[in-house]
């Protein structure tokens, strides 16, 4: 998965919620924005827009660095998103989500399931027993409820979520290998320039 403009905008909507979508979109812009600048573009509080940052800060998800200002005398920071981190944060979770998939699942084929009608609620064994088995919320008698379904659903989001994981842990591992690869030949590169630079002075000298 590429993590395209739309992807990290989503990701962090998740985060910050769909009132931080400006914020997001500002700040994606721009490396080293300052917090007044965005504030400016979003038209946002200044205090909103430092609880966001702060917050994104706290989960890795950005960087900054600071200048003062020769004027005021006060120290402004600038801010960049780190693509990289948003990447390993929306993998972790969607680990999270993986495990707790699976704690569904395991319930739906254990557990016993009842529910009215009206499908008002959904209690499981013990809880249709504690209500007598009447809706909570109507009062009309409870049925048991067939788990076919949701386990089919739950199956086909583990399954989504285990492919997508996989593929975003092999384009991981595949940036790092190139990574290596390529500061293994800047290494090799220089010491090549460094030998060749070497054999020109002995050159020289003779």
């Amino acid at each position: 998965m590429r993590l395209t403009r739309q992807k990290i905008e989503e990701i962090l909507q998740g985060i910050l919620g769909l009132e931080s979508t400006s914020f997001i979109r500002t700040l994606s812009d721009k490396d080293n924005i300052s917090e007044f600048e965005l504030a400016s573009k979003t038209k946002k509080d200044i205090k909103v827009i430092r609880r966001m940052l702060y917050f994104l800060y706290n989960h890795n998800l950005v960087t900054f660095n600071r200048k003062k200002d020769k004027i005021k005398g006060w120290y402004i920071y600038y801010w960049t998103l780190v693509p990289e981190s948003i990447k390993y944060y929306y993998i972790k979770n969607k680990k999270e989500k993986l495990v707790h998939l699976k704690v569904l699942l395991e319930s739906e084929k254990k557990e016993l399931f009842y529910t009215c009608h009206a499908k008002c609620t959904r209690l499981d064994f013990d809880r249709a027993i504690e209500f007598e088995f009447h809706c909570p919320e109507c009062g009309e008698l409870v049925m048991q409820d067939s788990s076919e379904k949701k386990v089919q659903i739950l199956a086909k989001e583990m399954n989504d979520a285990e492919k997508e994981i996989a593929l975003l842990e092999k384009e991981a591992i595949q940036k790092l290998a190139q990574a290596r690869e390529k500061k293994s030949e800047n290494v090799v590169k220089k010491h090549k320039i460094k030998k060749k630079s070497s054999a020109k002075k002995k050159s020289k000298r003779k």
